[in-house]
């Protein structure tokens, strides 16, 4: 995975590539979907996970021929989260969000090609989005995930944005929709996107910095409820204040 790094430890990295593989599926997954999403031999990835079952970061499921996460497993992830005074910092913002435009607010970071919910305050709609601290979305067709890639300074944004573009083209997928929402968000300072990873919810997505911290708040919506002038008129507005007084 390293060539050439004598110091870089293959079975830690292969074990690591199986837990983030695990916390990127929506349900319990088997050796060879396993095997196939992270390019290692069955043979290894059923070493590595008899060996995470046995260390108690994952367990079988129904007939054992599938695997989840444990609770264990969040012990890597809450020091983090305990420790980031951006998420902190957040706080009374989302919570001013959420009273403010009745949905769900969310504070995102960058993960790699993804973006990951560190804080949620959930909404009061009846129809309103929910979201899980921990979660993540591939960014480029995440609002929040847009927001991220448009607060990079220029030769970071051409190149994780390139990085992006090519993830898309090897998944079959156009490009045109992505480079227009992050067009616009860096014109109007605001990402918006609508049933770009599931059809029925859209969302909202402003870039924020905190002590050399970039993140981004996000507010999800049920795209059947709420029109896209909605979006960008009174949700986006209501972001930008919170964003601008952070």
């Amino acid at each position: 995975m390293a060539q050439g790094d004598r110091q870089f430890v293959d079975a830690l990295a292969r074990g690591l590539a199986i837990l983030e593989c695990l916390s990127r599926s929506h349900q319990p997954i088997g050796n060879r979907a396993i095997s196939d999403a992270v390019g290692l031999a069955p043979s290894t990835v059923s070493r590595l996970t008899h060996t995470l079952c046995a260390l108690g970061y994952i367990r079988p499921t129904g007939t054992g021929r599938a695997y989840e996460l444990t609770p264990k497993s969040l012990t890597l992830g809450y020091p983090v989260l305990a420790g980031l005074s951006l998420r902190d910092r957040a706080r009374p913002h989302l919570e001013a969000l959420s009273r403010k435009t009745g949905e769900t607010a969310a504070l995102a970071i960058r993960d790699g090609l993804y973006c990951t919910f560190v804080a949620v305050v959930p909404g009061t709609n009846m129809v309103s989005v929910r979201l899980a601290t921990g979660g993540r979305l591939r960014m480029q067709v995440s609002a929040a995930g847009i927001a991220l890639v448009a607060a990079l300074p220029l030769q970071e944004r051409r190149a994780l944005a390139g990085r992006l573009r090519a993830d898309m083209t090897r998944r079959g997928e156009s490009t045109e929709g992505f480079d227009r929402a992050l067009e616009a968000c860096l014109a109007d300072g605001f990402a918006t996107v609508r049933n770009s990873w599931k059809v029925g919810i859209g969302g909202v997505g402003v870039p924020i910095s905190f002590q050399g911290e970039t993140a981004a708040l996000t507010v999800p919506v049920a795209t059947g409820s709420v029109s896209e002038e909605q979006m960008r008129g009174e949700i986006a507005q209501a972001m930008l204040q919170e964003a601008n007084a952070f």
